[in-house]
């Protein structure tokens, strides 16, 4: 291991930021965290992020059993967790996922720069922090913005592992190795795949581009070169498996081994939610979180500029080691989850998030063969209309509001009523939304998602509440066939809508007579 290393790749790690690119680097991390915590809990918890607030409140033991048996990782519940004794407030679990959306555009950033100039980091940067899904997911008490983050982290590593594969192949003990290459692409995706599974992919791709930096080395660099390359390699994913299986290993005890076959609520694949699924992730657009379908957009024409730069990017970069490990980045994960859909189903946008990473990158470096003189103007623009486009994800309801339904019922129910649910999971929302300071409804009414005790109850006196909507992704019973369902409890007194997706029906106890004959033994 002699040969000698050029200066260029001896002396990248102590490469300097002009202050301009720093400077810029913060605007695009403070736009980033503006637009994710403004008005960050206008929306209400969905069926997710109600599981999330239950679990946190779990003691430590419990919380790890209870995400094992869920199919979860117990990490990031065990760092929401830190934040419970110092606030009551549910909407306080987002503030890490707004952190973490914010880190993960100045990780964008940094990539863009490190490949295309300042422009370009401009350009990618702005995308991942404006990105409507991006926002979305950044107010959301969920792990995926930490995994996009982590992702990036790693795709930081293998970025300078590609650019300069000389040092990537010594020894890491050595001066000279790229320690923090190696470092940020190990560290990177075990903190990503201790997080969720949704990065488990992130491994084909990150070995895949190992694979083209080797066979580089094998077709340019003398053996001793691959060698080492090759030595480096072995290690990191020894220590990638070692600091992972186990806790894949503990869900796949914990469960029943048929892990695919709980996806059985997702749709269907389809053109639609393809269309859905890659204008939400990639194209500027918002879904709404319950239902496959887009929300409406403030700037329809962002999304197909934004198709078009990825193009040139993707060209662009067809040639480069460095652009590959990037389209690599991009297409792995959508290609795959889009190939396991063919037989069951798990396209969702939330399942290919950190895939937009690496495209606004692309995006990015697309963005940069615009001529200089203009390059600037363009970025202005991008600002603008991003942030405008940003205003629907602010005013449209894309969750259901149980919030809303959760203060009516308890303003209403009186003991010895019933309160009905269409959704089996109707009653953890209604538990975790219900209004601070009141008793819970539970406590005053039986809650149940069975229709026949529901209705034994109201043939006994019980006032009864039926609720119409859905917590989550699925079939929906409409509100028509909900009401011919229901149709034995007769008439309903009161018909409230709460938001787009839920409706409660008051139905009153039947007549005391009525009562009296439902009652007599044989009736």
């Amino acid at each position: 291991m002699s040969m000698a290393i050029d200066n260029k790749q001896k002396f990248v790690s102590a490469e300097k930021w002009p202050r301009a690119d720093i400077a810029w680097m913060l605007v695009v991390l403070l736009i980033g965290l503006a637009v994710r915590l403004f008005r960050i809990d206008h929306q209400p918890l969905w069926l997710d992020e109600a599981l999330t607030s239950q679990r946190v409140h779990l003691g430590l033991g419990d919380l790890v059993v209870d995400s094992f048996s869920n199919r979860h990782m117990p990490t990031y519940f065990m760092l929401l967790q830190l934040l419970t004794p110092f606030t009551s407030t549910d909407a306080w679990l987002r503030i890490p996922s707004a952190l973490f959306g914010a880190l993960s555009a100045i990780m964008v950033f940094v990539i863009a720069r490190r490949l295309g100039g300042r422009g370009a980091a401009l350009f990618a940067g702005l995308l991942m922090a404006l990105s409507p899904l991006q926002v979305q997911y950044g107010q959301e008490a969920r792990s995926y913005t930490l995994v996009t983050l982590l992702i990036t982290v790693a795709l930081w590593g293998l970025v300078r592992l590609a650019q300069y594969p000389l040092r990537a192949s010594l020894d890491v003990r050595r001066h000279e190795s790229d320690r923090l290459g190696w470092a940020a692409y190990v560290f990177g995706s075990i903190a990503a795949l201790d997080v969720l599974g949704d990065a488990a992919p992130w491994l084909i791709a990150s070995n895949l581009s190992l694979f083209l930096i080797w066979r580089g080395l094998c077709r340019e660099a003398s053996p001793v070169w691959r060698i080492g390359f090759q030595r480096n390699w072995i290690h990191s994913g020894i220590a990638i498996v070692a600091c992972t299986l186990p806790f894949y290993g503990a869900i796949m005890a914990a469960g029943d081994h048929h892990i695919i076959d709980k996806f059985d609520w997702i749709p269907e694949l389809s053109l639609k939610h393809l269309w859905v699924t890659a204008s939400s992730v990639y194209l500027m657009r918002m879904s709404a979180v319950v239902r496959f379908a887009l929300m409406p957009t403030a700037v329809p024409v962002l999304g197909t500029c934004v198709a078009l730069l990825g193009c040139v990017g993707l060209y662009r970069m067809r040639n480069r080691l460095e652009g590959r490990v990037m389209i690599l980045a991009f297409l792995v994960l959508p290609l795959l989850i889009l190939a396991i859909s063919l037989f069951k189903s798990v396209l969702l946008p939330r399942y290919i998030l950190w895939s937009a990473a690496p495209f606004f990158v692309l995006v990015g470096l697309g963005a940069a063969a615009i001529p200089h003189r203009i390059l600037p103007a363009a970025i202005a623009l991008l600002f603008l209309t991003g942030a405008v486009n940003l205003g629907p994800v602010y005013r449209t309801e894309t969750k259901p509001r149980w919030d809303m339904a959760a203060a009516t019922l308890a303003a209403n129910v009186r003991p010895g009523d019933t309160v009905f649910t269409s959704d089996p999971n109707a009653p953890t929302m209604l538990s975790v939304l219900n209004p601070k300071g009141t008793l819970p409804i539970e406590s005053t009414a039986v809650v149940t998602s069975q229709l026949d005790e529901a209705l034994a109850r109201w043939k006994q006196g019980s006032r009864v509440w039926a609720v119409n909507g859905r917590s989550a992704l699925g079939k929906r019973e409409e509100l028509d066939a909900f009401k011919n369902r229901i149709a034995a409890l007769g008439t309903p007194t009161m018909e409230i809508p709460q938001g787009k997706e839920i409706t409660i029906l008051m139905f009153p106890a039947p007549p005391a007579d009525v009562i009296a004959v439902q009652s007599e033994p044989g009736s």
